[in-house]
């Protein structure tokens, strides 16, 4: 089987970060940035690293920070809001 573009990063070793998030079935999600690429890759894997290894599900991330992160550095920026004045 044909390698995906997220293990070729990941075997190339094209990254400067990994993330690993095993879960209770066995399998991973890994997450690949860096190195150069503006995306990142999330990947479900199954026996990661071993003789039967396969990918789940594979996504390219977006580059920048995720939304709700966008909104909250918006929102520091505006300042806080404005003092009500009191009685």
């Amino acid at each position: 089987m044909p390698l995906t573009p997220g293990q070729r990063r990941l075997y190339a070793g094209e990254y400067n970060y990994l993330t690993q998030n095993w879960q209770a079935d066995g399998s991973c999600i890994l997450e690949i940035n860096g190195k150069g690429h503006p995306t990142g890759i999330r990947m479900h894997v199954q026996d990661l690293f071993g003789q039967n290894e396969t990918v789940l599900s594979e996504e390219v991330l977006p580059p920048g920070p995720p939304a709700w992160m966008r909104a909250r550095l918006e929102d520091a920026q505006r300042g806080p809001p404005p003092e009500e004045p009191g009685p």
